[in-house]
């Protein structure tokens, strides 16, 4: 929503909890959420629970947010839409079938489905835990034709959790991190979020990658389902 020129249709992949939502909601600029999710019954759960209903502020009954219960790539592939910004809130991809949703061709789909100044944000694993999975998501939206750039904060029921971001015209990386630096909690109400902890999660210290390790990761195609493997060979021992 920062580096972004002012995103005003919005499509969520998962998300079914609605907090992304709420959080989108606080931006006057937002004019409609699409929110896919192929669970209703968790979609359903957060609409009509009232704890649940609470946490998101109900916001999966706002008038500018539509739910689609059906699988992601499915919509991607069907859809005439377009949009000026794709949040990816999705499990991982510990098998198959869930790393087809963090693949080469879901990225082009959704490259195709973006506005000019579009952009995406995939939930990535954790850079500690799953390093290799954290990369492997990277070098697969790189390879779909977005500026990417990796993002992680401390997450107190996850420990150590990471995020890609790609946008989809030309821009460097260092533009996206000055964007990024000039966030201003002033404007929207938020939590924790604020400009010094925006320098933490743009920040990843020392590479504590092996750099011959990372130069054999593979690009993660529905053809060669890599990153299952990656993800589950992962630093799981020690979470």
């Amino acid at each position: 929503m920062q580096v972004l020129q002012q995103p005003k249709k919005i499509l969520i992949l998962g998300g079914g909890d609605g907090c992304a939502a709420r959080e989108l909601l606080k931006y006057k600029t937002t004019e409609k959420i699409t929110l896919v999710d192929l669970d209703k019954k968790l979609t359903d759960l957060f609409i009509n629970e009232p704890i649940l209903a609470s946490i998101n502020k109900n916001a999966l009954t706002d008038n500018k947010l539509i739910i689609i219960n059906k699988d992601g790539f499915t919509f991607l592939e069907e859809t005439n839409d377009f949009y000026d910004l794709i949040i990816i809130d999705l499990p991982d991809p510990r098998n198959v079938e869930l790393s087809r949703l963090y693949s080469k061709e879901f990225y082009e789909l959704c490259n195709i489905k973006l506005t000019p100044n579009g952009g995406i944000i995939t939930q990535a694993g954790s850079p500690y835990y799953t390093p290799y999975a954290y990369q492997c998501i990277k070098k697969t939206m790189d390879s779909a034709n977005f500026t990417t750039i990796a993002l992680h904060n401390q997450i107190l029921t996850m420990g150590e959790w990471g995020w890609i971001a790609g946008i989809k015209r030309k821009i460097s990386k260092e533009e996206i991190n000055k964007s990024l630096l000039k966030f201003n909690n002033a404007k929207i109400a938020t939590k924790w979020l604020n400009k010094e902890s925006m320098h933490l999660i743009t920040s990843f210290g020392k590479n504590f990658y092996d750099k011959n390790t990372i130069d054999s990761i593979k690009v993660n195609q529905i053809s060669n389902p890599v990153l299952y493997h990656y993800y589950n060979k992962g630093n799981w021992d020690t979470y």
